[in-house]
């Protein structure tokens, strides 16, 4: 993951306490949109306890294969048991931030991407959550456009829909042919969940059943993890 650091100007809390605090490069987000990387400098102290979440929802896109790979699954996808995704999954938990006023919208975004280990939480050392190195979740509180954006790993394909909670029949859009689809609050794209603070949510990605195990592109993936995540909290 490539990272920078930031005080002003890419993170309104950064800003606010005047922190130094680490956010994402991707190319996909403007500068001033850069999603916070959420570790022991943003989670302790008040800054941390300034968030609170509310709503839960698994957010989904196309993962980069090979030209050909998404067909080919569809097409083998009756005879053979198992097969690699062919989507991305991420959890994302919308709140608040209440260090400003009125309020700012904030999504908390976590995803498992191969190359990635989670440890768990108890073993993480007195580094605390960035012990975990290369997995950490992210905070938007620019953007639901860069928070869609967050989880695209296929810049060819970059729209991004709600996998979870369904409840409609037709597929929901975060972000679509190049735009926000869905600006604002809608009921029927988020689960409710109990009111969480900033640690206590950003805990239990280290509590999951992909926790202390390698990525496996087939038994420990993306989607197990953001459905296991998304179960639990």
């Amino acid at each position: 993951m490539s990272l920078s650091v930031s005080s002003l100007g890419t993170a309104g809390i950064a800003a606010h306490y005047s922190l130094q605090l680490k956010y994402k490069e991707n190319k996909l987000i403007p500068e001033g949109e850069k999603c916070l990387v959420v570790d022991e400098a943003l989670v302790g102290g008040l800054q941390g306890d300034a968030y609170q979440f509310t709503h839960k929802a698994i957010w989904a896109c196309k993962l980069l294969l090979p030209i050909g790979g998404h067909v080919a699954r569809d097409v083998f996808s009756t005879a053979v048991t198992e097969l690699p995704p062919t989507e991305h999954w991420a959890f994302v938990a919308r709140g608040v931030c209440n260090a400003f006023s009125p309020p700012k919208v904030a999504y908390f975004i976590a995803q498992f991407s191969e190359g990635n280990f989670i440890k768990p939480l108890e073993k993480l050392g007195t580094e605390g959550t960035s012990a975990s190195h290369n997995f950490s979740a992210l905070l938007q509180e620019k953007s639901k456009k860069s928070a869609a954006l967050s989880i695209v790993s296929n810049p060819s394909a970059p729209d991004v829909w709600i996998h979870t909670p369904v409840l409609t029949p037709r597929r929901l859009y975060v972000y679509r042919s190049k735009r926000l689809v869905s600006p604002g609050f809608k009921k029927d794209e988020w689960a409710p969940m109990r009111p969480m603070k900033l640690k206590e949510l950003n805990d239990h990605i280290y509590r999951t059943k992909c926790t202390g195990k390698k990525y496996d592109l087939l038994y420990n993936n993306c989607q197990h993890f953001a459905e296991d995540l998304f179960n639990i909290v």
